[in-house]
């Protein structure tokens, strides 16, 4: 039987929860040492040291015809969409990574992103003018459950002219899995009205979001650390969640850490995800410790970031907001 506060569970439950997290296996979970372990570390390189990111080629009527990987880590990639045959617009996706930062970090970035537009004005090369709508809210339903809470967003309709021509252009800024997934459609001014290209984009970067893969690994994945219960000793009389068996492999969580008769035990591992889950240190998108290959379906693409820790931060984003050092912020 197993214990969290005054209620009881079944044993069934420990199985249950490394389901829920892909069927985690015992080298997934840090050994003794390493879950408490809270020496600072870098955000790349530490907290994310990998990704794999699944995308579609195709949305809607859109095809991926392009994608860059940029040199510096923090700037993550972009791809390109463009609608059948059509020159005069495309549809630019970047991801970058945030890590795990509040709700009110969102407008703060969009707002920065839209600066970053608006610095090209007048440079050589840039916009000679830009006309900026108001920052507007949004949602992006997932699709991954009845419970599952939706994504707020952020977008912005734009008209830019540069030495050509005209155009009305759209931003959109969402964080999904530790990552920014940022949106810009372009299209001659004459062929659509500024509003639309915002709608447009909000339905496009919605049905991408639902059809990509985002999973990470690092220090991110950090279960609580598992200590042996010495043999014939008595069970602790307090604990924060237990999972008790005849077999001789109970489990206690307490404060921090795992207390357990055999630490290889399913229950051991349980127990130490679940102190995730209550710490609220259960990331989405974080999907373990080591590196993982994700299934590539036909008609995907994958892109693989590997980071390393780096020996000084870069001084200069590009005008993006730098996430704290350890990934929360």
């Amino acid at each position: 039987m197993a214990t969290t506060g005054s209620g009881r569970w079944s044993a069934v439950m420990a199985a249950v929860l490394l389901a829920s997290t892909g069927g985690a296996a015992a080298a997934d979970v840090p050994d003794a040492g390493q879950g408490g372990d809270n020496a600072p570390q870098p955000f790349l390189g530490g907290f994310l040291a990998e990704t794999r990111i699944v995308y579609p080629l195709r949305v809607g009527d859109w095809e991926a015809v392009g994608e860059k990987l940029y040199d510096v880590a923090e700037l993550g990639a972009s791809v390109r969409y463009r609608s059948g045959d059509s020159l005069d617009r495309w549809i630019d996706i970047y991801f970058y990574p945030v890590g795990v930062v509040p709700d009110s970090h969102l407008d703060e970035a969009a707002r920065a992103t839209l600066q970053e537009i608006g610095s090209g004005v007048g440079a050589p090369g840039g916009y000679t003018s830009a006309e900026f709508g108001a920052l507007r809210n949004f949602h992006v339903v997932t699709g991954d459950g009845d419970d599952e809470k939706p994504l707020s967003a952020r977008s912005a309709d734009m008209r830019l002219l540069r030495e050509g021509g005209a155009w009305h252009s759209a931003m959109t800024l969402l964080v999904d899995r530790m990552y920014y997934v940022k949106g810009r459609y372009s299209v001659a001014a004459t062929a659509m009205r500024r509003g639309k290209v915002r709608s447009e984009l909000e339905r496009f970067v919605a049905e991408l979001v639902r059809g990509t893969y985002i999973g990470s690994t690092g220090r991110c994945w950090s279960p609580a650390r598992i200590e042996a219960l010495p043999a014939g000793a008595a069970a602790p009389g307090e604990s924060r969640a237990a999972i008790e068996s005849d077999a001789g492999d109970s489990a206690y969580l307490v404060a921090d850490r795992v207390l357990a008769r055999d630490p290889s035990s399913a229950a051991a591992q349980a127990l130490a995800l679940l102190a995730m889950s209550l710490d609220n240190r259960l990331h989405p998108g974080c999907v373990g410790a080591e590196p993982h290959n994700p299934e590539v379906p036909e008609g995907h693409r994958e892109i693989r970031f590997e980071y390393r820790a780096p020996a000084a931060v870069p001084g200069d984003r590009g005008g993006r907001l730098a996430p704290s050092r350890d990934g929360l912020g």
